[in-house]
């Protein structure tokens, strides 16, 4: 076969356990070849795994590049394998699909406790205080194990350490984190109260005591709602909630759930524990109302009650007043609550004002400034418009361009990769950077942490003196010498030419490039010479195609009408001086040192 070479392979040695079955012929060894083809534009590997390896034949990349372009790289011919040691039980993905989807449903289940486990407790308790084995009480045994299981999940679920940075996959540094932190919290709150129901059923004035405080304990459960925060951290990524919009939902969250565990509490609060106390806010409703009322108008009554506290209205219906000392009691926490809300919430309200609308407060007090000065000089109301309506452009386009500067404040590795991500499509249509994108990624990383993003209003110039880069128009439209250049196209492909025309670039419309200079591109390729010259030496042929088309259609004109034209391809040109070369001529003799003609 042509282009196939045979190259000598070592394979592993056997191993005792295969020499004693190959000498008892137990088993027969296979016949392998000492030799393997290789075919052309391939090499052979050898892959290690553990004390074994294995040969393969893995296509070259760079086989069919000049060797000026690849004579610095070296074949990858040894490839390890390196096994992760295996635990009993495995660590869990921090960032697979299935912790996605736990968190969803441990989010759901915290939901559900928080809504449930407070009613049920107020209001659906038996008069024997023994629970009822029905379907809530099933699914509660189900949530109480889910959330058992989501602590063992806790257990082996690697955490970035706060101090370094790293993820810590240490299965011992996990566990111990997490027993010194949450794991008492999660304990309790899984903890089924409810059964410990069944082991008290007498009916003296004791065993109900004992019923009753069993009846609130299992208000711990509420403890699992600290798991929210964890959850919400957690998920803030994946949904994309910005600060403000995060802080006002919290907040709206809480105010409900407050309102909510307020009205269960204060129907707790109202059981006459004994005869000589005064009665409680339900059996004085009851008797206002002159029937039997039902669980869902006793949680309505409540929830009025617990809202008009927390809002700081305050109830002011006699019926449902505090009577007893419980009453009291919680009424007073309540007001306390009500006080301590309404700090919470001017406390939010001014920060997420602040975070949401710093810039454009910065804006308005410079557009009040100019206004301002234009009164004192009584300046007609057309210039007035005019400025408005530049710094609102310019507003907007400078916060554009804000976002390189925001880029670079990043780590410089994560900088890379974020604006790989951007960039690499604009990077993708340079003729001579395309062939590099899959073969160069650090040069190509360090090229896309160099372009910045700019904006200009319209009629603005991009540039005035020639290309100083190369631009990729990300939103609007511009034009240079009569010729149009829209969003998604890319200018100044030829900006390594030696001396580039002075031409001028104006912005048609509001517009958004982005730009890598030609500093920074010599910069980066002065670190890879044999690709600078690649890139020269296409620029060169770049320019030279453009010369030779100009100069053919000026022939068919010439020659049209008659005339005889020499075509002065290394002839002087009006900006170069006596003794100096231009990327044409450059290139036009190295074509006929090489061809000859």
């Amino acid at each position: 076969m042509a282009g196939t070479t045979f190259e000598k392979v070592v394979r592993p040695p056997h191993t005792f356990y295969e020499r004693i079955v190959y000498a008892l012929d137990i088993l027969i060894p296979e016949d392998e070849a000492e030799d393997m083809a290789v075919p052309a534009g391939h090499f052979l590997q050898r892959v290690t795994i553990g004390t074994k390896w294995k040969w393969r034949i893995v296509k070259d990349p760079d086989a069919y590049l000049p060797e000026y372009l690849i004579e610095h790289k070296e074949l990858e011919k040894d490839y390890v394998v390196i096994l992760e040691q295996e635990t009993a039980v495995p660590l869990f993905d921090s960032s697979g699909a299935f912790l996605k989807r736990w968190d969803a449903l441990a989010l759901i289940l915290l939901l559900f406790t928080a809504v449930v486990t407070p009613y049920e407790t107020a209001f659906l308790n038996t008069a024997s205080g023994v629970p009822d084995v029905d379907i809530l009480f099933l699914i509660n045994q189900i949530v109480n194990i889910v959330f058992l299981v989501d602590m063992f999940i806790q257990i082996r679920t690697p955490y970035r350490d706060e101090e370094t940075g790293q993820i810590v996959r240490d299965g011992f540094e996990i566990a111990n984190r997490y027993l010194k932190s949450w794991f008492l919290i999660d304990l309790i709150s899984t903890i089924p109260w409810e059964l410990l129901g069944f082991m008290h059923t007498g009916g003296d004035i004791s065993q109900l005591k004992i019923l009753r405080l069993i009846r609130l304990l299992r208000l711990l459960k509420l403890l699992r709602v600290l798991r929210a925060s964890r959850k919400l951290r957690q998920w803030q990524v994946y949904i994309s909630l910005r600060y403000a919009t995060l802080q006002t939902i919290q907040y709206a969250i809480i105010i409900i759930f407050l309102i909510h565990w307020f009205a269960c509490l204060y129907r707790i609060a109202a059981e006459q524990q004994d005869p000589s106390e005064p009665i409680g806010w339900t059996l004085r409703y009851t008797a206002f109302r002159g029937y039997d009322v039902g669980d869902l108008e006793m949680y309505m009554v409540a929830l009025y009650w617990s809202s008009a506290t927390i809002s700081l209205v305050g109830a002011g219906w006699g019926v449902i007043c505090p009577e007893n000392i419980r009453e009291f009691g919680l009424g007073l926490c309540a007001n306390f609550v009500a006080y301590m809300n309404a700090v919470y919430f001017i406390a939010v309200l001014s920060d997420v004002l602040s975070i949401s609308s710093r810039s454009q407060r910065v804006h308005d007090l410079k557009v009040d400034n100019y206004l301002e000065m234009f009164d004192k000089l009584k300046l007609d109301i057309k210039l007035k418009i005019k400025v408005h309506d530049y710094l609102s452009e310019h507003y907007a386009l400078a916060a554009q361009s804000e976002y390189s500067n925001m880029l670079k404040e990043l780590p410089t590795s994560l900088h890379g990769f974020i604006t790989m991500e951007i960039f690499i499509d604009f990077l993708s249509q340079i003729p001579f950077l395309e062939i590099f994108i899959d073969r160069e990624p650090q040069m190509l990383q360090e090229l896309c942490r160099n372009v910045d993003i700019k904006s200009f209003p319209a009629n603005s110039h991009l540039f005035s003196d020639g290309y100083d880069g190369v631009y990729f128009i990300e939103r609007g439209v511009c034009a240079i010498e009569g010729v149009v250049y829209s969003t998604g196209q890319v200018m100044g492909r030829s900006v390594l030419r030696e001396q580039n025309k002075s031409t001028e670039c104006r912005a048609l419309t509001p517009i958004t490039v982005h730009i890598l200079s030609r500093t920074h591109l010599l910069e980066v390729l002065t670190k890879h010479p044999k690709i600078r010259y690649y890139a020269k030496r296409w620029t060169a042929w770049a320019v030279l195609r453009k010369y030779l088309k100009a100069y053919a259609k000026l022939y068919y004109v010439a020659s049209r009408r008659g005339a005889m034209v020499v075509p002065p391809l290394t002839s002087k040109r009006p900006y170069l001086k006596d003794g100096e070369f231009d990327d044409i001529d450059y290139a036009v003799i190295e074509h006929l040192s090489e061809v000859g003609f």
